[in-house]
């Protein structure tokens, strides 16, 4: 990979906050309403942006342009509004190793002369921070990208809105009520094909396939083309989002930048969660597993659940998930021409399998 790319989409994208602005607006209100995402965007791997600069590359077979830059640029501003609106929703104290936006805004209010509540200053200064971040991703793409590029982005958006949506409905399925049911594997496992519903709309399809079909879209891609990258993208994407919610049970923070065990104290009803009760079900184990969710757990708990979900061959099966769909994308890959995007590809493909935080 060419090291120079993901600083280069990083100046983009910092330009583009930064050059984003009121003409009549108090200069230091807008540095102090920027300033927090400035951070947030600071960081990260830009592997979105790199994405789209693969499907790009692999469209015109040579270097990245300009435009696709600044779309990739526009790709990561999203990814922003994203994250924002996400630790809000799931009252994350961090991102990136470092406060998370709503909670970077609490602080710098208890740092003024303003009076009110802190918690509920930052979490209504960080819903305005993620709007912003959304127009002004929106607004960069109308400037640089094609009418098919800015409707499949456009569409991205609307989808990740609606995931989000299921997020918060499956953080509330009884869990007790399934257990206590007549058939209690067989309603964990419909609520397991919920939870892929989640996945995917919420976040895997984001995180992979649009940014590689955006970029591939706003540099001319035809159909074909298109074709191979979704069947690149949709299983590599699921894959990616398997791992992040491993990860969200036995990550390392100092890796991950969140802390250990926060999909377990969020609540989160994920693929490997559901199918840890479903192998469990009928067992006081499982009952114990499912109250303790969205729970202050302390550590102790956390790594006993965890222990749980390895020993129950939990772990294992949701392992070959990621492996399946890792497969099925390498063998999509194959079908690329040769060249600097199918090259690029590879090593984000290597870069999202290999994932340890």
């Amino acid at each position: 990979m060419h090291e120079s790319l993901p600083s280069i989409i990083s100046d983009r994208t910092l330009d583009a906050l930064k050059g984003y602005g009121f003409p009549d607006a108090d200069r230091a209100l807008l540095q102090s309403f920027t300033d927090p995402t400035l951070n947030l965007l600071g960081g990260g791997k830009r592997v979105r942006g790199l994405l789209s600069i693969a499907g790009a590359m692999c469209t015109t077979g040579i270097e990245p342009s300009d435009s696709a830059f600044e779309v990739a640029a526009a790709v990561e501003i999203f990814q922003g509004a994203a994250l924002v609106h996400d630790d809000i929703m799931d009252d994350s104290p961090t991102r990136r190793g470092q406060p998370a936006v709503h909670v970077a805004f609490a602080s710098n209010f208890e740092n003024s002369d303003l009076v009110g509540d802190s918690a509920m200053f930052g979490r209504d200064a960080g819903i305005c921070s993620g709007d912003f971040l959304l127009a002004l991703a929106s607004s960069h793409m109308l400037k640089h990208a094609s009418m098919p590029a800015n409707q499949r982005f456009q569409t991205m958006c609307a989808e990740v809105a609606f995931g989000q949506f299921l997020d918060i409905r499956a953080e509330n399925i009884d869990l007790i009520a399934l257990l206590d049911g007549d058939n209690p594997r067989e309603a964990l496992l419909a609520a397991r094909q919920d939870a892929f519903s989640v996945l995917r709309h919420k976040s895997a399809r984001y995180s992979v396939r649009d940014p590689l079909l955006i970029g591939a879209d706003a540099a001319g891609a035809d159909e074909t083309l298109l074709d191979t990258l979704n069947r690149i993208g949709s299983p590599l994407g699921e894959a990616f989002q398997l791992r992040d919610d491993a990860l969200g049970v036995a990550g390392n923070p100092a890796r991950t930048g969140k802390p250990t065990g926060g999909d377990l104290r969020e609540g989160k009803r994920t693929v490997l969660i559901l199918t840890t009760l479903a192998r469990l079900a009928g067992t006081p184990e499982a009952t114990e597993i499912a109250r303790a969710l969205g729970q202050d757990l302390t550590d102790t708990q956390v790594r006993d659940i965890t222990a749980a979900i390895v020993d129950c061959g939990a772990w294992d099966e949701h392992e070959e998930l990621i492996a399946e769909r890792e497969r099925a994308a390498q063998l999509a890959w194959e079908e690329l021409p040769a060249g600097p995007g199918k090259d690029l590809l590879d090593q984000l493909m290597q870069r999202l399998t290999n994932r340890k935080h």
